[in-house]
This record gives C-alpha cells, structure tokens and sequence, in this order.
C-alpha cells in the first residue's frame, strides 16, 4: 500500500494533535494536583512548588497517554489497515523516541520517572520508544509498507517535530 499525498497533511495536523494531547495530560495532572501550570505547544511546566511525587505524576502523564493512543491506533490498524490510525501510531512512537534521544542533553518524561524509581535514566525510555517501534513495525506490516513510504513519514515527521519545537518559542 503506497501513501497517497494527502496522508502526509494529515501526518502532519495528527503530530500537532498527538503534542497538544501529550502536554495536555502533563497540565491536566498537574492543575489536578492544585499545581500552577504554564502551558506551551512542546512544553508544560509548575510555576509553583511540587513535590518529587507530584512531579513524577506530572511528567508520567504525558506519556501514558501517548502510549493509549498508540495501543488503540495500533488495534485499529491492525483491524481495519486505517493509515489514518497508522499516523497517530507513528506520531507516538516518533515522539517518544525523539524526547528519548533528547535525553542526552536533558532528560525527557520517561527518563525522569524512570530515575524517579531508581530504574536508570535510559530503562523506560528505551522500554516506550522501544515498544511503539514494534507495534510500527507491525502496523507497517500490515499495511504492506515499502521503504520509500517509511522514509518519507522520517522526513514529514521530523519536519513536523522541527516546526513544533521551533513554534513553541512563540507560545509561551
């Protein structure tokens, strides 16, 4: 199954969606929490005191959430060969895996709860990013995806995180 162009649109507004959604589970658990929370397109932070466990359930949020919406894109996939639910799996498991190898300068979510339970800073995000690529690689499977196609969701993809990060500058 080839992509039709107008995948790629949609590749792109399901990123914008997939980021809105992740950072809103970081600001929803900490408003819940009574936390003050600044709100922004790549980033949500507490204005305001949190304890270590707030934080963790703060940062913990987000990708718990990603991580539904790519399990539930995956069964869709799986049924029903959608693309459209192929690109909110893709979304999730490219995103975990950049903010994983963000990491390297600055720990992403996964990587602060993960040292949060004294696991490493590398155990969850390599456990999540880990384990969306497979359920890619599967749905990709499915789809009867060709290499062209998988490298041309890379480049959309990493166009779309490059315009995300860059536009957060002028959000918050």
């Amino acid at each position: 199954m080839k992509f039709k162009p107008s995948f790629f649109f949609w590749l792109v507004l399901v990123f914008f969606i997939t980021n809105l959604i992740h950072e809103s589970a970081h600001w929803l658990m900490g408003t819940a929490l009574g936390l003050d929370m600044q709100f922004g397109l790549n980033i949500v932070r507490s204005r305001s005191p949190a304890e270590p466990w707030q934080k963790m359930l703060c940062d913990v949020a987000g990708p718990i959430v990603t991580i539904v919406q790519a399990v539930i894109a995956y069964l869709i996939v799986q049924r029903k060969a959608s693309t459209l639910a192929f690109a909110f799996l893709y979304t999730a498991a490219f995103s975990r895996a950049v903010a994983g190898l963000v990491s390297f300068l600055h720990p992403n979510d996964e990587a602060r709860v993960s040292m949060y339970f004294g696991l490493g800073k590398w155990t969850l995000p390599i456990l999540v990013a880990g384990g969306l690529i497979v359920l890619v690689v599967k749905a990709s499977r499915r789809l009867q995806l060709k290499w062209k196609d998988q490298l041309l969701c890379y480049v959309v993809a990493s166009l779309a995180v490059s315009a995300i990060v860059g536009l957060d500058r002028f959000v918050l």
